[in-house]
């Protein structure tokens, strides 16, 4: 009988199952591993597991890629020990060139030891961090990280860092000190570069800086004008601006800090100040540090106390300059400076506020204090200095004004002492004075004359006047002096010896010198031929070079012949060494314009200026000829005089004749021409009754 037992039944059904729980079972597996596979294939980290001989069992595909060249050795159950050997000998691991089996050896015993970061180069050039951990069963799991970009970010921070010619350093916070400094600071500190590394941040600055600089060096900043006292390795003081950054190195917070010397520029800096406030000749405080002190004394929030300032102007210093140069001039400034310093008290200050000029601030000091010091350096600087091989001989006029008596404003005391100066200078040079409010009323009286006078000549309201000069053998008028007239609205006649100076120190008298030579040429050309023109020519148009253009101007505007024009001259023009006054002398000479020595006998009066330039006249000063009657001196000068022109062919003409006597005396002399009073005053042209019949007939 045949038939299936039950026992056979239960067996079948049972392995049926067992078979269903395997496929159950390596389903589960198998899923697990694609996720597990699909999971790891999502990192962007190469991911590697191997059992605890060594052999691959999973890998991702970050991984595949970073190995791509050793691709074709991936299998499951493939030693990684043999993938590295064929790799070596492919030539994938470019670090083992030359020492494959020491690099092999090597790396085997980081894969059986794990736990250290280490770094790994391909043959593609790219870097690689390998990180690997030992599982519970015994196996490995590896994470391949490429750092190449890292690398590069690293390598281009080393050549920065280690090539810049800006010092640098990593300061770390935690331990407060040096981890790495570049060439450029080691030399910037002074120190070996090896030794600046674990050095404390602390002893490159100063002890008072050190907090602050703690604070900074935990923090990004950039500030430009913060500057910072820092100690070099001998001890000597640098100044530095820093900049700091806060970076990650190596996985470590840390600070890249740049250093910018600045110790040099500071020094230069401070000398500038200095200097921008001291006299380099003498080293005294110059005009800027003298007014900042007077404005601080007498600042409306500081106490009031009484504050003096004299202003001290050297005598005859500029002759000096002139005649020995600027050497002796320059070591003469710096001896007076010495000798005033050493007779001011000790809290008064000294300054040198221009030229020749000093001045001293005086606190707290009475007038018989101040009066003494002046006397004291007017007597020092009036004894003889020694300056090389020369004797000099100089002097002081000091000028006063005292807060809060004067005034409290630093600008008007410098001003009242000023006008105590120039008084002094006025009346008695060599001593000092006190400021007066008459002096101020003086001044304000002299601004108003010079905006009037300027008014003046812009509109037109000077005039030119004519005085005669008549030939003393027969009469006649042979020429007329063009002299200037001003008549004030409200002061009347206005002297040419106040407003002509005046002119000079308004720099008009260019201005002045061209309207009355074109005036006079134009009115003077209608006269009759025989009747010449002679007009005075300021020093100070000589120095402007623009005498001679403006006598040609007037000439050749006017028609006037040059025979019939003759310019006065000082000797103070001739006493310009210079070739351009000579230049312009002998050019108008060449032309045929006359050439007359104004003033002789109240200068020098060098025989060398008559016989050096081509004169055609002197001109005898009438302060001779007002004192002849009175002095046989005058009598004598005006005799010697008359005989040098007639022994150099030279016409000479006497200024200031007011008398009959006088006259008659200077012709039988011998003396050709005369002018003054006594022939007339000086009139407007068309009060002169001259005219030329032949130039109006035609």
């Amino acid at each position: 009988m045949s038939g299936t037992s039950p026992i056979s039944s239960i067996s079948c059904r049972a392995d049926s199952a067992a078979l269903e729980g395997l496929q159950a079972a390596k389903e589960a597996a198998d899923r697990a591993e694609k996720r597990l596979r699909a999971a790891i294939d999502a990192l962007p980290e190469g991911i590697v597991f191997l059992d605890e001989e060594g052999r691959y069992i999973l890998w991702n595909q970050r991984y595949a890629e970073i190995y791509a060249k050793s691709a074709d050795l991936l299998e499951p159950g493939v030693r990684l020990a043999d993938t590295l050997r064929i790799g070596v000998q492919r030539g994938d691991y470019p670090e083992a060139a030359g020492r494959e089996e020491e690099w092999l050896a090597h790396r085997l015993s980081l894969l059986n030891n794990p736990g250290m970061r280490h770094e790994q180069l391909l043959s593609n050039g790219r870097w690689i961090m390998i990180e690997e951990r030992k599982t519970d069963d015994g196996g490995t799991i590896g994470l391949r990280v490429d750092i190449t970009d890292l690398k590069e970010r690293e390598e281009s921070f080393r050549l920065l860092f280690e090539g810049n010619p800006v010092p640098l350093v990593v300061y770390d916070p935690r331990t407060e000190t040096i981890r790495a400094a570049n060439a450029a600071a080691a030399e910037h500190f002074g120190y070996p570069i090896g030794e600046m590394e674990g050095l404390a941040a602390r002893a490159l600055f100063a002890e008072d800086e050190w907090e602050e600089a703690q604070a900074l060096l935990a923090t990004n900043c950039s500030e430009k004008d913060r500057f910072w006292r820092q100690r070099a390795c001998d001890g000597s003081q640098l100044e530095s601006v820093l900049f700091t950054r806060q970076s990650v190195l190596a996985g470590e917070r840390a600070t890249i800090v740049s250093i910018f010397d600045v110790t040099e520029r500071r020094r230069v800096e401070a000398r500038m100040a200095y200097m921008a406030r001291h006299d380099e000749m003498t080293g005294l405080a110059n005009r800027a540090h003298c007014r900042e002190r007077l404005h601080g004394l007498l600042a409306p929030e500081n106490s009031p106390e009484s504050v003096t300032i004299a202003l001290v102007d050297l005598d005859h210093f500029k002759a000096v300059n002139d005649t020995y140069g600027h050497l002796v001039g320059d070591a003469l400034l710096a001896e007076a400076a010495y000798r005033m310093q050493a007779l001011i008290p000790k809290r008064a200050l000294l300054c040198r506020i221009g030229g020749d000029e000093f001045a001293i601030i005086f606190r707290k000091a009475s007038g018989d204090q101040v009066d003494l010091v002046a006397k004291s350096i007017a007597v020092s600087l009036g004894t003889p200095f020694f300056i090389g091989d020369h004797s000099l001989h100089i002097g002081a006029t000091i000028g006063i004004a005292c807060a809060p008596r004067d005034s409290s404003d630093p600008e008007t005391l410098l001003r009242y002492a000023d006008l105590a100066l120039y008084a002094c200078k006025a009346s008695q040079r060599g001593s000092h004075r006190w400021f007066q409010p008459a002096m101020d009323v003086a001044a304000q009286e002299r601004s108003r004359l010079e905006n009037d006078f300027r008014d003046a000549v812009h509109k037109g309201d000077l005039e030119v006047h004519y005085q005669p000069l008549i030939n003393l053998e027969n009469g006649e008028v042979e020429g007329y002096e063009a002299l200037l007239r001003w008549h004030h609205p409200s002061h009347g006649a206005v002297s040419p010896e106040v407003f002509i100076p005046l002119a000079e120190e308004m720099g008009l008298i260019d201005t002045v010198g061209q309207y009355v030579l074109q005036t006079a040429c134009r009115e003077a050309r209608d006269w009759p031929p025989n009747v010449n023109l002679s007009v005075n020519v300021s020093p100070l148009q000589f120095r402007s070079g623009n005498l001679l253009n403006t006598v040609l101007q007037a000439l050749s505007a006017s028609g006037l012949a040059p025979e019939r024009l003759e310019l006065e001259i000082t000797e103070a023009v001739l006493m310009d060494k210079g070739p351009r006054s000579s230049s312009i002398i002998r050019s108008l000479r060449a032309l045929g314009v006359g050439l007359s020595m104004d003033d002789f006998g109240t200068g020098y009066s060098s025989l060398r200026y008559l016989l050096s330039y081509p004169f055609t006249k002197i001109k005898i000063d009438k302060s001779f000829i007002l004192s002849l009657q009175e002095e046989d001196n005058s009598r004598a000068v005006i005799r010697a005089v008359i005989g040098l022109s007639k022994s150099l062919g030279l016409t000479v003409t006497a200024e200031g004749i007011e008398h009959e006597a006088v006259r008659d005396y200077l012709r039988e002399e011998g003396c050709t021409q005369g002018q003054g009073y006594l022939f007339g005053k000086a009139r407007p042209a068309a009060e002169l009754g001259l005219f030329d019949a032949g130039r109006n007939a035609a």
